[in-house]
C-alpha cells in the first residue's frame, strides 16, 4: 500500500500551523463537496481524501504519529478513514450546514431548545406613534414553572441521566457513503434533547417545566414606527419545555384613523379653515400638530388649497434623527347666501364688480394642477 502524503493532499507544508491546515481544508472542502459536484465520482474521491487528511493533521496526536510512521502507521493505530460531520461545523461554523441544504446545527446542540415565538397586534393613534407610548397588554403564554424552576422535576432526586443518549441530548448514527463513513447527530427523542429523564414530576407543571398563564406586560412602542411595522420583544414568547431559551414576541402595529391628521410616510397632512377676510387680509391661526398646538401665519391673499409647510412636525424617521414635515391645507370658507343678512348681501353686491375682487390669473400663484402634482409627486 502506497504511503499517502496528507500534507500534499491539503497543499500545505509539513511545518504548517493548525490555522493554515484549517484554511486549506476549508477551501478544498468547498471546492470538492459532492453537493457542488453532483455525479462527479472524481470529486467524491477527492472529497474523501481531503477529509481523511484533515482528520489526521487537525489532531495533534494523530499528526505526530503520522509524521513518525506515515499513513501506514495511522492504519495500524486505528484510523479507519471515517469522517465525523462535526468537523465541518468546527471549520465552517453554523452557516456551512445550511449552505449545503442541511439542518441548522443549533437544533442538535444540547441545551439550546427554544420556546415558540408569538405575535400580537396593537392599535395606536397617529399621535401615539409619533411620540412613542407604553401600552399594557394581556398576553397568554407559557412561562417557566416557579415550582421547579423550569426543570420539570419535583426535586434533584427526580432527574436521571438519559440512558439512550447517555446524557448528551443527541444520538449519533454512522452512515456509509461512497466517499466514506459519515456521522450525523439528531436530537434524542427519549429526553427531547435535555439529556435527562424525569422520574418524579413536578406537581405544579406535571413535568413540563412551564405553565400557561395570563400576564399583563408593558410594551414600549418606539416613536416613528411605520404603519403595519413590526418590532421584537425578546424573551416574551413561550418558555421552552424543561429549560432552554424562551421564544420572542413579535409586535405588529396597526394605525387608527385620526380625525385631524393623514399620514404619507413620515409626512402628515392637516387642514385649517379660514374666512374670506382672513384669506384677503392675512391672519394668525392656532393649529394642532402631533406634538401640541402651534401658531402659524396665513399670508395676505392666500388662495384656497394652498399648502403651508411646518418643517420637522411630521414623524421621526425610525432609523435616524430626522423628522418628516407637516403640510397644512388651507381651506377658505365660502358662506351660504341664504345665511347672510340683507346688509351683508348688499355689501357683497357692491364689491362684486370691483377690480380688486376680480380673479387675476396673471398672478404668480400655482394653479390647481400644479398643486395636485406637488402633492402627488413631490
Amino acid at each position: 500500500m502506497n504511503d499517502k502524503d496528507y500534507y500534499s493532499i491539503l497543499g500545505v507544508s509539513r511545518d504548517a500551523s493548525a490555522d493554515e491546515i484549517k484554511k486549506a481544508y476549508r477551501e478544498l472542502a468547498l471546492k470538492y463537496h459532492p453537493d457542488k459536484n453532483p455525479g462527479n465520482s472524481e470529486a467524491g474521491e477527492k472529497f474523501k481524501e481531503i477529509n481523511e487528511a484533515y482528520s489526521v493533521l487537525s489532531n495533534p496526536e494523530k499528526r505526530q504519529r503520522y509524521d513518525q510512521f506515515g499513513s501506514a502507521g495511522m492504519n495500524n493505530g486505528g484510523f479507519e478513514g471515517g469522517f465525523d460531520t462535526e468537523d465541518f461545523f468546527n471549520v465552517f461554523g453554523e452557516g456551512f450546514d445550511s449552505f449545503f441544504g442541511g439542518n441548522n446545527r443549533s437544533s442538535r446542540q444540547h441545551g439550546q431548545r427554544k420556546g415558540e415565538d408569538l405575535q400580537i397586534r396593537i392599535k395606536l393613534t397617529l399621535r401615539e406613534i409619533a411620540n412613542g407610548v407604553t401600552k399594557k397588554i394581556k398576553l397568554s403564554h407559557y412561562v417557566k414553572c416557579d415550582g421547579c424552576d423550569g426543570c420539570g422535576a419535583e426535586s434533584s432526586d427526580g432527574v436521571q441521566k438519559c440512558s439512550k443518549c447517555n446524557g448528551l441530548g443527541y444520538v449519533t448514527k454512522i452512515v456509509k457513503t461512497f466517499f466514506g463513513q459519515m456521522s450525523s447527530r439528531t436530537v434524542c427523542g427519549a429526553c427531547d434533547g435535555t439529556g435527562k429523564n424525569i422520574t418524579k414530576k413536578c406537581d405544579k407543571c406535571k413535568g413540563e417545566g412551564r405553565l400557561y398563564v395570563n400576564d399583563i406586560i408593558d410594551i414600549k412602542i418606539p416613536d416613528g414606527i411605520s404603519e403595519e411595522g413590526t418590532f421584537l420583544k425578546k424573551g416574551c414568547g413561550n418558555a421552552s419545555r424543561r429549560g432552554g431559551i424562551p421564544g420572542n414576541l413579535h409586535v405588529v402595529v396597526s394605525e387608527i384613523d385620526d380625525p385631524v391628521f393623514k399620514r404619507n410616510g413620515y409626512d402628515v397632512y392637516s387642514q385649517v379653515n379660514i374666512s374670506f377676510f382672513d384669506a384677503v387680509l392675512g391672519c394668525e391661526k392656532e393649529i394642532d400638530t402631533l406634538y401640541g398646538k402651534v401658531k402659524i401665519k396665513i399670508p395676505q391673499g392666500t388662495q384656497s388649497g394652498k399648502l403651508l409647510s411646518l418643517k420637522g412636525k411630521g414623524l421621526k424617521h425610525i432609523e435616524g434623527y430626522d423628522y418628516g414635515n407637516q403640510y397644512v391645507y388651507v381651506q377658505v370658507y365660502t358662506p351660504d347666501l341664504k345665511n347672510l343678512t340683507s346688509s351683508e348681501k348688499d355689501f357683497l353686491l357692491k364689491m362684486k364688480d370691483s377690480d380688486g375682487f376680480r380673479p387675476d390669473i396673471s398672478k404668480n400663484e400655482n394653479n390647481f394642477w400644479d398643486r395636485v402634482k406637488k402633492f402627488l409627486f413631490k
